[in-house]
């Protein structure tokens, strides 16, 4: 881990074929850089960013993949910055001590502005892809504390403390995702992690028998169609289920959305309440796959 964790976006609106992006000037330093911070302690990263940009440029960002990092020394030591593609979905800028003047303009143009050895290689990375996506994210449930130490059936055991907190910031990644159905293996912890979230955006949560294991590992092909089929509508969709499932689905819907088994290959050490997020593009299919936390 770096001495100094930060992240940032590229905040960009319009046609994704021919985008503007936003560049904000810092007084401080004298230049234009890309919306960025460091995170507080404990932050999500891309909570993080998406915070820093409203922070920055006044503007609510729906993330897309991630586009890269940057690694640099600093007086505090070395320090990472991760960047995602976000589009701006409303917001107003109002200049502030840290950033007086917000820019908005082509990609080519931004591009000059920039530092080459730093932001400059951030725009070029989203220069080389500016699709719009939506996600299908698929969820580890978060701690539910150990079955060792629970009495009744396994598919009953709920969340622990630990759990029910990472909970409420999968809530926080799905809303910010923008996720508009969402589904679970028929487990009380794979439910509970999904829970805070169906709350707070008024979803039920589909119970998917199917994608539980045991089943799932009876009938692969038939999990997947139903959680792929969560898509079927506007927006993003979001499932929650177990780790004997999760790399074989997240193979097969890579597969299924024109992409690889290896892309799957990164979830495979998926930690509990951890996210493996499929950016797709409707006309393309599967663009990038990530892991949150990175």
């Amino acid at each position: 881990m770096a001495a100094v964790e930060a992240a940032g976006g590229v905040l960009w609106r319009g046609d994704p074929a021919n985008p503007e992006v936003a560049l904000v000037h810092r007084p401080r330093y004298g230049d234009w850089s890309l919306p960025k911070g460091k995170l507080d302690p404990g932050e999500d990263p891309l909570i993080g960013a998406l915070r820093e940009i409203v922070e920055e440029t006044g503007f609510v960002a729906r993330p897309g993949r991630r586009v890269g990092s940057l690694r640099y020394g600093t007086p505090e030591g070395r320090k990472r910055v991760r960047y995602w593609a976000c589009e701006a979905v409303e917001g107003n800028f109002e200049a502030s001590r840290e950033v007086d003047e917000l820019w908005w303009g082509p990609l080519a143009a931004a591009t000059d502005w920039l530092a080459p050895d730093h932001d400059r290689r951030i725009l070029e990375l989203f220069a080389s892809d500016t699709r719009r996506t939506r996600p299908l994210v698929v969820v580890r449930h978060a701690s539910a504390g150990d079955k060792k130490h629970w009495d009744g059936p396994d598919a009953e055991r709920p969340l622990d403390a630990d759990g029910a907190k990472r909970a409420e910031t999968v809530a926080a990644l799905l809303s910010a995702y923008g996720v508009q159905r969402a589904g679970s293996a028929e487990v009380v912890r794979c439910e509970q992690t999904l829970a805070p979230y169906a709350k707070a955006a008024g979803l039920k949560v589909l119970a998917m028998p199917s994608t539980t294991a045991g089943s799932f590992e009876a009938d692969p092909e038939r999990g997947t169609a139903e959680v792929a089929a969560l898509l079927d509508g506007s927006g993003g969709a979001a499932w929650c289920g177990q780790r004997e499932v999760i790399l074989d689905l997240v193979a097969r819907l890579a597969a299924s959305f024109g992409g690889s088994a290896e892309d799957a290959a990164g979830v495979a050490a998926l930690s509990k309440g951890a996210l493996a997020v499929l950016h797709l593009d409707d006309r393309s299919g599967l663009v990038a796959l990530e892991r949150l936390p990175t």
